[in-house]
Order: structure tokens, then C-alpha cells, then sequence
């Protein structure tokens, strides 16, 4: 077989290192590069120009151009990507933006020689195919076999129609009887006022919350401080590395994307400077993105008063992934923007008054704990 040139699309500096290891150790005499973030990806894919390319699914969900780098990077070229990611669900996911391959990678702590032997199988079929069938940007392949069971099997929930009419119920969802381990916020416009309406009213023992509500730095820090001496859970500015606790609300830091990460036994935090989605940062998209990848069927998303569409398509994927979702309702929200974008696309069970919503977390959390 001829020298295959593989691409490593990875933002993890150790994760990356050590995929490009695997695949060396399975495929000699690959050549490999690897990219961390998405301009270098691009400079890559065309100086490098590789045969196959392997990305991580949560860099791949990013937008760029207004659309997942996913998607752009598979019309930009004919080399087919493989793709992995933490959750088996999150294949379907892959799929829809054109992946020749999805993997689910083991567990932390787990043994990765299956995952590369796998991994390097799905290199050399990708090649096969697009060497003999040289398919045309877009037109990728259908996904592989999952080689690792996710934690639980979140069930694909159903989109509801586009655009539905305020009011229109929503679609029966069936949800798998799990408790919920992790609660995500998104808001903006009016969300500070919001979460003092909500917080204070919410009672331990409950899971960690994790917060985007778009606001400048410093005044992320000023929010926690305030909210903490007002709120019996604990407050604070989200850093990167926090290992979440239950009875813990985290904000993220003012210019600073937050993201989770399942460890063994928990969650952990990274929040990390970027390019503004939807104009923001941090962006609730970035957050319910990662959620939805690491969490599952174990989240409950929220998406309250806010303008602009930030949200909506993260809150979607949690969804689908099994979350349940909540959105505040039009009467009580200061800008219907983000909460009625989450709706229209089906990605709101239930629309809570603000007066309502700590009531309604309460409950999910105890019925479903």
C-alpha cells in the first residue's frame, strides 16, 4: 500500500501527541502532521494536502464561516475524515456533516491499543475507498462502527418541524430514567437579572451548574462574588481545570469560552480564550456543545432571556443526545431572542416563566435523582 499522509486535527496538545503515537505505532511508515486549532488546520490541509484526515468531533462541531469546521473542511477537500469523540450518540452527529468515520474513544484510564487498532483500520479504508473512488468534496462515506460502549445510551430524540409556532407543543420525547449529573445555562441580554431570580432560589443537594451568560471580564468575577453571598449553592468564576462539585455554580470568565470534559468519576472545566460564535464570547453554543458530548443524557440544559441565536443549535445537541431541555418563556424574558431560536428548531421540551424555572430544575433534579 502506498504512503498514507494523515492529518491530525486535535486541540489537545497530549491528546494530539498521543493519537499521532497510536497511529505511528499501526501504520508505519505514515506520514504525520498534526494541527491544534482551526487556522492551522487549514494551512495544513493545504500544504500537507493529506490522503486522510482524523479530527476530534468537538473541534469539528466548531463554527467557522457560519457553519461546523466539520462540514467546511469536507468541502474543501477529498480526503476523508475520521472522526472521534466521547459519546456514542454523537455519531449521528458526525454523519450529518459528512465524516467517513466515527470512533468512540475508551474511557480515561481505559486501554487505547483496541482504539488504535481500530482507528488505523478505519485510516486505511478511508484511503482505499478515496484512492479508488476518488469521491468529490462533500460526498463522504457512511459511518464506521462504534469500538467503545458510551456510559449509557442516550436515545436520538426527534428534530421537531422548523420554525414552529410559539405555543406549537413540542414532540414527544422519551427520555431514559438516569439522574441528572450536570445543569448548563446559557443566557445574555437581561440573564443577569435572570440568574439572581433564579440561583437563590435553588436548594442543595443539587449538581453542578455551569454558566455562559455573556458579560465582559471582570464583571464574570464581580457576578459570582454577588451571587454567591446571595445564593445557598457556592458561587464562583469558572478557571480552567476545576473539577466540578455538586452544590457549585460555575460562570465563565468574561472573553474566555468554557467547555467540559468528562473525567473518571466527574467533570472537569477548561475555559480558554477564542474566536468570538455568534459574535460572543463565551459562547452558550461552546458550552452545550461540550455538554452535550460529555455529559449525554445526564444534563439539563437551559437557555434564558438573551439576543441573537447563541444557544440554540448547542441546546439541539443535547438534546439529541438524551438532555432534557428547558427554555424561559417569551412574557418573562427581557429579549426573546436566544430562548425563541432554541424553540424554533425544536430544541426546547418545555418554556418555563422566570418565576417558575428554579421550581421546575428542582424537580427534574429530584425525579430524576
Amino acid at each position: 500500500m502506498a504512503t498514507i499522509r494523515v492529518l491530525v486535527m486535535e486541540p489537545s496538545a497530549t491528546a494530539r501527541n498521543t493519537v499521532l503515537a497510536g497511529i505511528r505505532s499501526q501504520l508505519e511508515g505514515a506520514q504525520l502532521e498534526g494541527a491544534a486549532e482551526m487556522d492551522e488546520a487549514i494551512m495544513k490541509l493545504r500544504m500537507f494536502k493529506p490522503d486522510v484526515i482524523v479530527m476530534n468531533l468537538f473541534l469539528g462541531i466548531q463554527q467557522a464561516d457560519n457553519q461546523r469546521f466539520l462540514s467546511l473542511v469536507v468541502q474543501m477537500t477529498t480526503a476523508p475524515v475520521v472522526t472521534y469523540g466521547m459519546l456514542q450518540k454523537t455519531r449521528s452527529s458526525a454523519e450529518s456533516m459528512g465524516a467517513f468515520s466515527y470512533l468512540a474513544k475508551p474511557k480515561p484510564g481505559a486501554d487505547k491499543t483496541i482504539f488504535f487498532e481500530e482507528l488505523a483500520a478505519s485510516i486505511r479504508a478511508a484511503d482505499e475507498k478515496n484512492r479508488r473512488t476518488r469521491l468529490a468534496p462533500g460526498r463522504s462515506a457512511t459511518v464506521a462502527r462504534d469500538i467503545w460502549p458510551a456510559i449509557r445510551q442516550a436515545p436520538q430524540a426527534p428534530l421537531a418541524a422548523a420554525a414552529a409556532p410559539p405555543g406549537a407543543p413540542r414532540p414527544a420525547i422519551r427520555h431514559t430514567k438516569v439522574p441528572i449529573r450536570i445543569i448548563a445555562i446559557g443566557s445574555s441580554t437581561g440573564g443577569t437579572k435572570a440568574l439572581s431570580d433564579i440561583l437563590p432560589l435553588l436548594l442543595p443537594p443539587l449538581p453542578p451548574i455551569v454558566i455562559a451568560q455573556h458579560i465582559p471580564p471582570v464583571f464574570s468575577e464581580r457576578l459570582a462574588e454577588r451571587l454567591d453571598h446571595e445564593c445557598r449553592l457556592h458561587v464562583k468564576e469558572a478557571e480552567a481545570g476545576d473539577i466540578l462539585r455538586d452544590n457549585t455554580v460555575y460562570i465563565a470568565p468574561g472573553h474566555k469560552h468554557m467547555t467540559l470534559k468528562r473525567i473518571e468519576g466527574g467533570f472537569k472545566l477548561d475555559c480558554q480564550p477564542g474566536r468570538p460564535v455568534h459574535g460572543v464570547c463565551p459562547s452558550a453554543d461552546v458550552l452545550f456543545h461540550s455538554v452535550a458530548q460529555a455529559a449525554g443524557d445526564t444534563a439539563l440544559g437551559i437557555i434564558l432571556t438573551g439576543m441573537g441565536c447563541d444557544g440554540a443549535e448547542g441546546l439541539l445537541d443535547m438534546l439529541r443526545c438524551g438532555a432534557r431541555t428547558l427554555g424561559q418563556d417569551k412574557q418573562s424574558s427581557v429579549v426573546y431572542g436566544m430562548p425563541k431560536a432554541a424553540f424554533d428548531i425544536g430544541a426546547v421540551e418545555q418554556q418555563i416563566p422566570l418565576e417558575k424555572m428554579a421550581r421546575k430544575i428542582q424537580e427534574l433534579c429530584r425525579r430524576d435523582g
